[in-house]
Formats: structure tokens, sequence, C-alpha cells
């Protein structure tokens, strides 16, 4: 009797997390090629459901959830046909891969198949759960650190749309983001801040919204003394915030940039250089700064006038829609950017703004009178309308006195 010169492999290893792709002895299918979506997800449905024996109804509601055709039986035979075709550069008969019986049909047990899925949630489960047989803390942080790299992505980024993967993603992208918090808490202890910054930076291009993963980035740059690159993601995490969800970040993050900012300099006795140090970058117009300093300099204002006399107002723009309310985010962004710029230009060096909340600027106006103050504010609106030239958007404008640091106003803006 003839025998077949193929030997079964091994082991077979499938990746899902980031990307899908098969490996057999050095070759790799992957579903970077552009070929139809449809062959790829019947592959995927059943390499992930390899422990089971999938009835041929289950993978037409899979594959065809909306309309199945007039003939869905002979739909899915041909699409077998084509998801067996994927198979053939790894170098084993697809048939022994893509197994049929019994009406049914099954990834093959004849060869070991290792899931990325599987090592990973195994990684997890070691070093989670509260009674995990792994006690030392160097083993615990190695386990952390091999179940980090195993996360490649979300899990089958490709079908995220499809209804059976939305659950299993959901369920693998919660144990990434526990497992970067465990990972951070080994790292802290040690403090490791170099490895944080690591953790965290690939963490944030998996999960960009996760403010936790924000926060310990711009604490762990801030702690190895990188300063500038602290502030920078600072700022790029509050108009990340305020784009996407119109909110700003926790107070907790806020607390964190005010002790970047207040950061001891060190003992110096040189003026000349600390006066280098203090010297801000050449720029024109308004002097624009984030909330808490800009707190500062209204408390700061707020005592001199009891001394000085002098006049100061604080004034509110706020950007709204014809009935009165938050624009759209699309349209606001952009708006937001031509109100930012018509301040900035309309004022003079010394005045002081910030952006109070998703629709709203604050300025502080020293010097000036109610009458002035009202001129400025229809410069800057007037402004803004010369840029923004749609007419779908208003700018409200409020006005009001800084009174002395013993009087309090309960009308003002809370700072």
């Amino acid at each position: 009797m003839e025998t077949s010169a193929y030997e079964s492999p091994q082991t077979i290893y499938v990746r899902t997390l980031g990307g899908f792709s098969i490996t057999v002895d050095g070759k790799e299918i992957n579903d970077n090629s552009n070929q139809s979506k449809k062959p790829w997800s019947l592959l995927e449905y059943l390499v992930v459901f390899q422990k089971k024996d999938i009835s041929v109804n289950e993978l037409i509601e899979t594959i065809w959830p909306d309309d199945p055709g007039a003939n869905p039986g002979g739909a899915l035979k041909t699409l077998m046909f084509r998801s067996r075709k994927l198979l053939d550069p790894l170098g084993i008969p697809p048939q022994r891969l893509l197994v049929q019986q019994r009406g049914s049909y099954a990834w093959t047990q004849d060869i070991n198949t290792v899931m990325d899925i599987d090592q990973f949630e195994s990684v997890c489960n070691q070093v989670l759960s509260s009674g995990g047989a792994v006690k030392d803390p160097d083993q615990l942080l190695a386990m952390c650190m091999k179940g980090l790299d195993l996360y490649k992505g979300d899990f089958l980024p490709k079908s995220e749309y499809e209804s059976w993967v939305i659950p299993i993603s959901t369920y693998y992208h919660s144990l990434y983001q526990k497992l970067v918090y465990k990972t951070i808490e080994l790292l802290m202890e040690r403090e490791d801040y170099g490895a944080i910054t690591s953790v965290c930076q690939t963490a944030i291009g998996i999960e960009p919204f996760d403010e936790q993963f924000h926060y310990y980035l711009v604490y762990s740059l801030y702690k190895d003394n990188h300063i500038s690159q602290a502030v920078d993601h600072y700022n790029h995490t509050l108009d990340l915030f305020y784009n996407e969800f119109s909110i700003s970040p926790s107070e907790h993050f806020k607390e964190l940039y005010k002790t970047i900012r207040n950061k001891e300099q060190g003992i110096n006795t040189n003026l000349d250089s600390i006066q280098e140090a203090l010297r801000e970058e050449a720029s024109s117009g308004a002097f624009y700064c984030e909330y808490p300093v800009f707190r500062d300099l209204y408390q700061l204002e707020r005592r001199a006038i009891e001394r000085t006399g002098d006049s100061i107002y604080l004034c509110l723009l706020t950007l709204c829609d014809l009935d009165g309310q938050v624009p759209k985010m699309n349209v606001l962004n952009r708006a937001m950017e031509h109100l930012n710029g018509a301040i900035r230009n309309s004022l003079r060096c010394s005045d002081v703004y910030t952006r109070y909340s998703v629709s709203q600027y604050i300025i502080l106006l020293p010097t000036v009178t109610a009458e002035k103050g009202e001129m400025v504010l229809k410069r800057i609106i007037g402004n803004f309308h010369r840029q923004y030239n749609r007419r779908d958007l208003s700018v409200e404008h409020r006005l009001q006195p800084v009174l002395p640091w013993e009087r309090k106003n309960d009308m003002e803006v809370a700072l």
C-alpha cells in the first residue's frame, strides 16, 4: 500500500491577538492579504472554537447572520473550499486541518494547536488571582512581562464588529488592562520608572482612552526627570479627552500636573542660568496656560488688587449652536481652535487665558474698565467669525470684575 510522505508537525501556532495567523514549521498564513473576508471569518471561527464540532446551521448563522441566501448549504460548501485553499501554504493537506464529519465541521484534534489567547489567559490567571501560586516578586514580574508580550493587540481586530468576536475581545481586553495595572504596581515597588514608561507607551497604543495608563506615563516621565516630556504628554491627554469625550482628566491627574509644575529646581546661585531656564520661547499674542496655572495667577491678582486698587475683569467665552447647546464634536473641535486663535491674537501679550471646559475659555483682563472689556470681547468674537465663516455657531460672553481677596461674590465663575 502506498504511504503518504506527509508527517504530522509537532505543533500548530495560532495568533489571534493583534491579528490572525497560523504558523507551522516556519510556514505562516495571515489575514494581511487582500483576499475576501468571509473565508478568513470561517477559518477564524473554526480555529477559535476548535474543541467542539460545529454544526452546519451554526456556521451559516454565524457567517450570514442577516441573509443566508437561497442555498445556504451550497454557499457554505463553496466557502469551506475557499477557506481550505487559504491553508495550502502550510504544507499540510487542508482536509486534515478543517475536518468534516457527521454533518459538522471542526478544526483538527490530531495535531497539537497552541493558541495565544490560551497562553495569555493562563498567565493572567496565575498573576492576577489573589491565591496565585506565584509568590516570588521576580518571577511574578517576569510572568507579567511575558503576558504583556503575548498581547500584541485586541482579539481578531479585522473582525472586531462580528457579533461573536465582540464579547471575546472585551474579555481579553479587560484582562490586558488588569495585567498592565499589576505590572505597573510591581514596577512601582522597584521604582523602575523607565520600564513603567515603556509599558504605558505600549498600553496606550492598544488602549488610548484609559486615563490611568496616561497618568502613570506622565508620572514615570516626571520621576525619571523628563519634565518637559511629562508636561507635553499631560497636554496631549488633556486635548484627547476634551476632543473625544468632552471631558477633562480627573482631579487626581490635574494634581499630578500641578506637582510637576511645582517641582523644586534644586539649589542654583547663578541668576543668569535661572533667568535662562525661566525664559519663554519667542511667541506673540496673549499667554495661554493650563487651568491650574491660570487659577494660581487669578488668586495672585486677586490678592494684589486689595493693595493696588487696580481694576481686573474675568471674562468667559462660550461656544454654542443656534439652540444654545454644545455643538457636535466634529464642529466644536475646529471652532474651538479658531476661537483660541482669535483670543490669542486679539489680546495683549500680558493677558492670560485658558480653556475652562470643552466649549469655554476664560480670560483675565487687568487694568481695563467694563466698557473696554466689552470692546475687547466683541473684538475677539468679530475676529472669530472672520476666521470661522459658518453661521451655525455663536459665541456668548460674560464679563465680571474680580473682587478683592476679603470680599466674596457668589456669582463669579468658580475657580
